[in-house]
């Protein structure tokens, strides 16, 4: 059985310590920086490299040893950008950066201050008829080739008082029966949060759990990267940070739950 989706107070990525390699002289008509670094990590040392488009103000950063993405309980794309930003920032910090990656910054951050004004309001769950066959049939076909063959249902409702986390959802391999949380049918939840949370649970069948190091990992590089690829990953994530406290409050809704939606898809070879 797949670990299920859960939500929690957030909580920081910890990366290790890091140290560049020496700075060098650029010319003003440099396109891409780029420096090597060295990351230390729970006694093991991970290489890698970041690289700054100095045109399109693009960055990108690669850890050589893919196993270091492991310690994170988050998806790749998440700890990849906040791990951008760590490494963007403590080169700006360098009294010998180039002057260039100081026009740089100040670009990117005037980009991304237009971007968060831009940013589309989230589709609410009132807005929509929910059904969870159509959202499963929607997600399988734009992300999976229609090849994930699976069960979907709506789990009980527990109104407990004073919660401090809960399952979104979660995935059964051996009945091959996603359950949703009957929280996330509330009027105030956008509905990419409700489809993100379908599409983790078919993720658990896509990038089945895997044993390393004597452990089994639900949650591995390949999970992550799969369920990052879902359109509106980072806009549900965020909700989900921002108003965790508000889905633990008891439901006042009343909530009628669908009847289960046995599907036929091929299964994934």
């Amino acid at each position: 059985m797949g670990k299920p989706s859960t939500i929690t107070p957030k909580k920081s990525l910890r990366f290790g310590s890091f140290v560049f390699s020496p700075s060098r002289e650029v010319s003003k008509n440099i396109k891409v920086y780029s420096r090597l670094f060295r990351c230390r990590k729970d006694g093991f040392d991970y290489m890698g490299q970041i690289k700054i488009d100095l045109q399109n103000f693009v960055i990108k950063v690669e850890v050589f040893n893919k196993n270091y993405f492991d310690y994170f309980n988050s998806s790749l794309n998440n700890v990849t950008l906040a791990l951008k930003k760590l490494l963007f920032t403590k080169l700006l910090l360098e009294k010998s950066v180039p002057e260039i990656l100081r026009e740089t910054a100040f670009s990117l951050l005037k980009n991304n201050a237009i971007e968060r004004k831009q940013s589309p309001t989230l589709d609410l769950i009132k807005d929509h008829k929910v059904n969870l066959k159509e959202i499963f049939d929607k997600l399988n076909t734009k992300y999976f080739k229609s090849e994930i063959k699976a069960t979907i249902k709506w789990g009980k409702k527990v109104n407990k008082k004073n919660l401090t986390s809960f399952r979104f959802g979660s995935y059964d391999a051996k009945k091959q029966l996603i359950r949703i949380h009957p929280r996330l049918q509330q009027d105030f939840v956008p509905i990419s949060v409700l489809e993100l949370t379908v599409y983790h649970e078919m993720c658990h069948q896509w990038a089945p759990m895997k044993r390393e190091r004597g452990m089994w990992i639900a949650h591995h590089p390949q999970f992550k990267e799969k369920e990052s690829e879902y359109s509106f990953y980072n806009e549900a994530r965020s909700w989900e940070k921002e108003n965790w406290k508000k889905l633990m409050r008891p439901i006042r809704k009343k909530i009628i739950p669908d009847k289960v939606s046995t599907l036929s898809k091929k299964m994934r070879s």
